[in-house]
This record gives C-alpha cells, sequence and structure tokens, in this order.
C-alpha cells in the first residue's frame, strides 16, 4: 500500500513537471521574439537617424499611429516630433510594430530597376528587328 502512494505520488509530481515545461519553453520563445523584434526597430531607427529630414511613420503593437521627424533617440526609446503641433511623444521600441521611413524600400528599388532593364531589352529588340532589311524570296 505504501509503494502505491509513493508510486502516484510520484506519477503526478512526474505529470505536473512534463505540462509545466512546455508553458515555459512557449514563453520564453515569445519574450525572445520579442526582443528580437525590439531590436530590429532600434536599428532600423538608428538607421534612419535624427533630424526634421528623418521623417518617420509609426504603428504601436496597440494600433496606435505616430508620425512626424526622428527628434531623439536613446537605449530603450525614441521621440518623434510631429511638424504641425511640435509636439515630441517618446515612444519604447518593445511597443512599436512597425517603421516606415520616408522613401523607397530595397525591394521597390530592386523591381524598379528591373523593370526598366526589361523596358530597355524590349525597346532594343524592337529597333532592331524594325530596322531589318526585307526578307527576298
Amino acid at each position: 500500500m505504501f509503494k502505491k502512494t509513493i508510486a502516484i505520488a510520484l506519477i503526478a509530481v512526474v505529470t505536473c513537471l512534463s505540462t509545466r515545461a512546455p508553458a515555459q519553453n512557449e514563453t520564453d520563445r515569445q519574450a525572445q521574439a520579442q526582443q528580437r523584434k525590439a531590436a530590429s526597430v532600434k536599428a532600423k531607427v538608428r538607421k534612419i537617424g535624427v533630424g526634421e529630414r528623418s521623417v518617420v511613420r509609426v504603428k504601436l503593437k496597440d494600433g496606435t499611429q505616430f508620425a512626424g521627424y526622428l527628434s531623439q533617440i536613446g537605449n530603450d526609446s525614441f521621440s518623434i516630433t510631429d511638424k504641425a503641433t511640435n509636439k515630441a511623444t517618446s515612444v519604447s521600441y518593445g511597443d512599436v510594430q512597425s517603421v516606415k521611413g520616408k522613401g523607397l524600400s530595397t525591394t521597390a528599388k530592386v523591381l524598379i530597376g528591373v523593370g526598366i532593364g526589361i523596358v530597355i531589352v524590349v525597346v532594343a529588340v524592337a529597333v532592331s528587328f524594325y530596322n531589318r532589311p526585307p526578307l527576298a524570296i
């Protein structure tokens, strides 16, 4: 009887420990993902730089959106100043869902270059086909 009680207690302990570990791992993964996202946002903000020419649009995880220029960049947050009202808002890197700077993305620039290349090739083929002497039969 005593052995049965100990066996049941050990089974209960092992079951509790095995169900808790995956939940903790999931929490750790989510925390790591948030840290990577914050580091990515921080790198993007630093790349854009500070000043009135550094215009950005920032969307937060709660749906709030800000537009303006980057007036200050810190280790844990950055400030966006609205040009119209001249009001600065401090934003934590962890709260940011997306940051978009002024200008075209790298993908857009590459696609524009490819499109221009295709147009040049089509025009060159059309010109060479048009200037070709007629076939003698």
